[in-house]
């Protein structure tokens, strides 16, 4: 009887200890920067704000489109390739920056002309003004977890150090 009692407890403790390895493996797993960006731009998509129309993903260019006036649309280009940057984590605005980070086309414009915008605001009070296509802000976790996303994606997207470079 106790031999099959010291087996079981035997068996039990394998299996926890496995699993507890299983675990612990899955969370330190880096998301790709395909993941990363498809991820954040479901959310993107999930949360447009009013009068915003959802026009296409892919390869982490998300665009939308807006009526700018009378039958004129607007769609803008968010590529997410281009994230460079964010608020620092003491701020209550949460945006985001890099070199043409945003492209806006309208209907009247020519073939190829735009605008280039460099900063995006995600949530927050967004005290500069930035475009702000998203709503995101009620909702504290998930803001949480962009942040974290939007990290993991700066990482990837960061310049990489020259061959003769020190820092």
């Amino acid at each position: 009887m106790i031999r099959r009692i010291l087996l079981a407890t035997l068996c039990l403790t394998l299996v926890f200890n496995s699993f507890a390895q299983k675990t612990t493996t899955a969370k330190e797993k880096k998301p790709s920067k395909q993941e990363t960006m498809d991820w954040i731009a479901g959310k993107m998509k999930e949360n447009l704000t009013a009068g915003r129309e959802f026009v296409s993903y892919a390869d982490g260019k998300f665009s939308y489109k807006k009526e700018w006036k009378a039958s004129i649309y607007c769609v803008t280009t968010i590529d997410l390739n281009n994230v460079l940057g964010m608020n620092s984590e003491y701020s209550a605005d949460f945006f985001v920056s890099g070199k043409n980070l945003t492209f806006v086309h309208c209907d009247d414009d020519k073939p190829g002309e735009g605008s280039y915008k460099e900063y995006l605001s995600i949530s927050g009070p967004n005290y500069k003004d930035y475009t702000a296509p998203f709503n995101f802000t009620p909702d504290a976790t998930l803001v949480e977890r962009l942040k974290k996303a939007v990290a993991v994606l700066i990482q990837y997207n960061a310049p990489k150090k020259g061959e003769n470079e020190s820092f």
